[in-house]
């Protein structure tokens, strides 16, 4: 793909008048759009404020992600300093981020096309004037970190920032309708379309690929995983847990929010210790192993936590006999 003339010429400036706070700044900027980031926001909202406005939001970045890394496999546009082989130097990311990072094409921007998608969607979803000035940042900084960092063209971010809001925009649009037609669906098909989806748009990346897997991100498996386990795990919650977000008292909000962020990062650590034991990373097993380390953590995030910490009085369940109660358990999404 033939970069725009100011990318490189922007990329090696950037790199050249980096600063010690600056950096930080901005590896911060960008944590806000990776899974971990993700995960503080989208929990902070659903054990505190809207159980259904954080699940929509898990399902709209996680398909946004879903879509670039399809664009970025399809594109095949290499990261900055790839191709002069010298980006170990020109990235100011971790050794380990680096590896992961090399492995994955450019364009997109990941980081601003989910970030479009999240806080354009929050931005819409809530009237709150704070919240809506610190989406419009998020957004704007998540983007500028990348090509800060070394890791994205300028290109990358603009095009990823176009994609992502035209998402959000389909998702403010369609939203309720989606969610009517998936409530109509029994929980058995909603499993198999989300792990069947999974799968197949995991192998038609690989045959867009060359059909070779030691180059596909892992990041798209923990993607589709966490998607699944939300599919598997929101009905359960609704139907057994139903605990109400704006219950309890602040300190209470503030042990279920560190309970549940606790309990979804230990899953994710617990069981990448686990399965590296059983196959290497970059292998058909280790692929599949990524997606159900991520479906577990999905469904400990959103059913598992919450009874947790309802059984312990940290949270209040709706009252069984309510007709608003009645109407959620049909929620999905």
């Amino acid at each position: 793909m033939a970069h725009w003339t100011f990318d490189m010429p922007v990329m090696q400036f950037l790199a050249d008048h980096r600063t010690f706070l600056l950096t930080k700044f901005f590896l911060f900027a960008t944590f806000i759009g990776e899974a971990d980031g993700y995960i503080l926001v989208i929990t902070l909202i659903y054990v505190m404020f809207d159980k259904t406005l954080a699940v929509r939001l898990s399902v709209l970045v996680l398909l946004t992600m879903c879509l670039n890394h399809v664009l970025k496999i399809i594109i095949k546009n290499p990261r900055p300093f790839i191709r002069e082989g010298t980006y170990l130097k020109k990235w100011a990311v971790s050794a380990d981020n680096a590896k992961e990072l090399a492995t994955e094409y450019s364009t997109p921007s990941g980081h601003a096309m989910g970030g479009s998608s999240f806080y354009s969607y929050l931005y819409a979803s809530v009237e709150n004037r704070f919240v809506r000035v610190l989406a419009v940042v998020a957004i704007l900084l998540t983007g500028l970190s990348r090509p800060y960092l070394g890791v994205h063209y300028p290109g990358d971010v603009l095009i990823g920032w176009v994609i992502g809001l035209l998402v959000a925009l389909v998702a403010i649009k369609f939203a309720d309708r989606i969610s009517d037609g998936w409530n109509k669906l029994s929980y058995g098909r909603r499993a198999a379309i989300a792990v069947g989806a999974s799968l197949i748009l995991w192998l038609a990346t690989i045959a867009i690929n060359g059909w070779r897997i030691d180059s596909q991100p892992r990041a798209f498996l923990g993607y589709a995983g966490f998607l699944t386990g939300i599919v598997l795990g929101r009905p359960i919650e609704l139907s057994v847990v139903d605990f109400d977000p704006r219950s309890s008292k602040p300190l209470a909000k503030i042990l279920r929010f560190a309970i549940s962020v606790g309990m979804a990062l230990v899953s994710l650590i617990v069981l990448e210790v686990l399965f590296r034991r059983i196959a290497i990373d970059y292998s058909v097993l280790g692929y599949l192993l990524q997606y159900v380390r991520y479906t577990i953590a999905g469904v400990v995030s959103i059913f598992v936590a919450p009874l947790i910490f309802t059984k312990l009085g940290l949270a209040e369940p709706y009252p069984a006999n309510s007709s608003d109660a009645n109407f959620r358990v049909n929620l999905a999404l």
